[in-house]
């Protein structure tokens, strides 16, 4: 009895199985104008290469700031938040880059995606000397534009805006190859 059991129920998953997949084969065929296709880019987020979409988010002080203001300089474009322990991680180092590198043409832009008010995120900048500009997307938007699913996740730019590198997790800055990126990218010009 147990035999003829496990043989139908086989039978019965692999009908299933087959079913789902005639059914799925039939679905429309997804063309380039489709907005199936812009929903899926934008899920995916944009890519190595790409130039960055503008956006305009308040600081911590409730300044607009624009990200087209930062063109001519090596940015790296973090997404954040303070609940997150590999973006807590993460943030020395990035105070650390900061310093190094300010003055020779990096800056740095943290985009916060707490829930909490602002000045929950005051207290966590002060308690960890942030000291690049920190860009508050409670919302989600600016993130949502990016395909943001993990935190933290990184972009860094070159002058002209174009991503170069994309990295999801939390990263040492401030190691040998990641400065050697840096330097590379400051190097090249207009």
């Amino acid at each position: 009895m147990k035999k003829r059991y496990s043989v139908l129920v086989r039978l019965i998953s692999f009908s299933l199985l087959m079913i789902g997949v005639i059914i799925l084969s039939c679905g429309k065929k997804e063309t380039p104008g489709d907005k199936t296709e812009e929903v899926k880019k934008t899920r995916e987020g944009i890519s190595e290469g790409e130039i960055t979409p503008d956006f305009t988010l308040k600081d911590l002080k409730g300044m607009e700031v624009n990200l087209k203001e930062f063109r001519g300089k090596v940015v790296l474009l973090n997404f954040w938040a303070t609940w997150c322990p590999p973006c807590r991680k993460e943030i020395p180092s990035m105070v650390e880059l900061y310093k190094r590198y300010k003055d020779k043409g990096v800056e740095i832009i943290g985009v916060n995606l707490d829930k909490i008010d602002r000045s929950g995120v005051e207290k966590f900048n002060s308690e960890y000397n942030i000291n690049f500009p920190i860009l508050l997307d409670p919302s989600g938007r600016v993130a949502a534009l990016y395909g943001i699913v993990a935190l933290p996740t990184t972009l860094l730019l070159d002058r002209k805006g174009k991503i170069r590198t994309r990295v999801t997790g939390g990263v040492d800055w401030i190691t040998q190859e990641n400065l050697q990126k840096i330097e590379t990218l400051l190097a090249e010009t207009g």
